[in-house]
Order: structure tokens, then C-alpha cells, then sequence
């Protein structure tokens, strides 16, 4: 009996891991599916400028991505660099321009949609537009993230 209470013990803790995992689940789990950029999301009030920009870069994202017919996941890594966007144009069967112009267009958009909210002052809006429509999307996303530590 003694050799075997080792076994026992740790078919013990197999079944006390094992069949709760089974109980909640565990064998039909599935990630969660990506979102899909092309439904509309409410907009939010959000309180400080940090979030207010966060909803108009995702916002705008979203935007796009349904303008290209891909995930918002796959064009924010698209966004880190310009080789990575040449790649995910290359790959998507679109030119770096369009795909360039998609994410112009859905940021715009997402500031208009901030403006018209009130979350995003008429001063603050335009300047935000000028500098979607004058900065490449990769350095306005760098500049962003750097950003970050001014913000209060």
C-alpha cells in the first residue's frame, strides 16, 4: 500500500484539476473572436483627453479597417513602421497610398464624430485634423504613444 499511495495521491490531483476544467467548460473553449470593425460603436463620454484620444484612434481604426475589409487588430501592426505597411498592402492587394488614405479618412471621421459630442473642442479638432491629414499614420501613432507621458 505504500508504494501505491504516491500514484493515488496524484491521480488524486489529476481529477481534482481535470474535472473541474471539464465542469466550467474547459474542453470547449474557444478565443474570443476578433471585433468587427464595421459595426458602429456608441460613443463614449469619456472624461480626460488621454481617453478621448484612445476612442478616436480606435474609432477611426475601425473605420478603416472596414474600408480595407481587415480586422483592426491586423492594420494597427500594419501602422508600426513603413515596411510593415507596404507588407500589409502588398498583402491585401491594396497600395500603401489607399491603405494611407483609409486610415486618414476613418480618423477624420472619428474626430468629427468626437467634435460633434462634445468631447473634442472646435481648437483642439482642428488641429487634430491637420495633423491626421499632414503626418504619416505610423509617425502620428509613434508621436501619440510619446505623447502619453504629457497627458495628465
Amino acid at each position: 500500500m505504500s508504494r501505491a499511495l504516491p500514484l493515488l495521491v496524484a491521480l488524486g490531483a489529476v481529477v481534482a484539476v481535470v474535472v473541474p476544467y471539464l465542469a466550467l467548460g474547459g474542453a470547449s473553449y474557444e478565443p474570443t473572436p476578433v471585433a468587427d470593425p464595421c459595426v458602429t460603436r456608441e460613443w463614449r463620454s469619456p472624461g480626460d483627453l488621454e481617453a478621448v484620444l484612445e476612442q478616436i484612434v480606435l474609432s477611426g481604426f475601425d473605420g478603416a479597417a472596414c474600408k480595407l475589409g481587415v480586422s483592426r487588430e491586423d492594420l494597427v501592426l500594419a501602422l508600426r513602421d513603413e515596411a510593415s505597411l507596404d507588407s500589409f498592402a502588398e498583402k491585401n492587394g491594396v497600395s500603401r497610398t489607399e491603405a494611407e488614405q483609409a486610415v486618414q479618412d476613418g480618423l477624420v471621421r472619428a474626430i468629427d464624430d468626437a467634435q460633434e459630442a462634445g468631447a473634442l473642442e472646435g481648437p483642439l479638432a482642428s488641429f487634430a485634423r491637420k495633423a491626421v491629414e499632414a503626418v504619416p499614420p505610423w509617425l502620428l501613432l509613434e508621436t501619440l504613444d510619446r505623447l502619453r507621458a504629457f497627458l495628465p
